[in-house]
């Protein structure tokens, strides 16, 4: 009777664990999700974010756009410069 007594304890006690540790692994992959789910929602929404990159990226080629806008700009304006130059022979070179 005894035997059996102690094999029950026994038992008991390492469902006890195995509840323990399995609540233990619960929590711990409760964390890591959350976890998780900051550092996605950061590199989203956050200062290094993708919105940030993609914001960036268009001011760029609104820049590159408006460079190739004023070089045509300059572009004319030195022609008609060369050509008053022409038409006034007194202007010093």
């Amino acid at each position: 009777m005894k035997i059996l007594k102690n094999f029950k304890n026994s038992f008991l006690n390492n469902l006890n664990q195995e509840k323990f540790f399995s609540h233990v692994k619960k929590i711990l992959i409760g964390f890591s999700v959350i976890m998780l789910g900051i550092y996605v929602g950061n590199m989203l929404f956050g200062n290094s974010s993708l919105e940030v990159l993609l914001g960036l990226k268009n001011g760029k080629t609104e820049l590159e756009r408006r460079i190739q806008d004023l070089k045509h700009v300059n572009a004319q304006l030195q022609k008609e410069l060369f050509e008053l130059q022409q038409l006034d022979p007194d202007t010093k070179q």
